[in-house]
C-alpha cells in the first residue's frame, strides 16, 4: 500500500517543483528497494509538506505518515 502511494505521487506530480519531484521519487525508490522509513525520510515528509507548491505536494507525507504510524514495525519489507 505505501508503495502503491509513492508511486501515485510520483506519477501525478506535475513536476512544477522541486520537493514535490524529487521527494515524490525518492520515496518511490525507497519504497522499492525496500529499506524501512527512517530519519531521512521523516525530513523528506517535512520538506515535501511544507515546501510544495500546491496541495497535492503538500498532502502526499500525511497518506505517507498515516501508513507509517498504521503499519509501524510491519513495514520493515516496505517495498514488497
Amino acid at each position: 500500500m505505501l508503495r502503491h502511494v509513492w508511486e501515485f505521487g510520483a506519477a501525478e506530480s506535475c513536476g512544477a517543483c522541486s520537493p514535490c519531484r524529487v521527494g515524490s521519487r525518492r520515496g518511490l525508490e525507497r519504497a522499492r528497494s525496500g529499506v524501512p522509513p527512517d530519519d531521512a525520510d521523516a525530513r523528506m515528509l517535512r520538506v515535501m509538506g511544507e515546501a510544495s507548491l500546491c496541495a497535492f505536494g503538500r498532502r502526499l507525507p500525511y497518506a505517507v505518515r498515516s501508513l507509517v504510524r498504521a503499519y509501524g514495525e510491519r513495514l520493515r519489507g516496505w517495498g514488497g
